[in-house]
């Protein structure tokens, strides 16, 4: 399975636990083959048409990944 599969519908939090999404996509590198940044859209019905609020994250402010995706810092909405 790819990594970008295994990421994508994984919730996303901060680094004090506050919801901030669900990964929507996942951006590539297609010369390196690593992920470059997430898509983050916020929860509700909307986000599950692919509607709402997105957010761009580079991957490098990914802190952890688990059962779910923890940022370092906070996102200002």
């Amino acid at each position: 399975m790819k990594i970008s599969d295994e990421l994508k519908g994984k919730e996303v939090v901060d680094d004090s636990g506050n919801r901030i999404g669900t990964i929507r996509d996942v951006k590539m590198n297609p010369e390196s083959d690593k992920v470059e940044s997430l898509v983050i859209t916020e929860g509700g019905d909307a986000s599950k048409m692919g509607l709402g609020d997105k957010k761009v994250v580079s991957y490098t402010n990914v802190d952890s990944v688990g059962d779910k995706i923890v940022l370092r810092g906070s996102l200002s909405r």
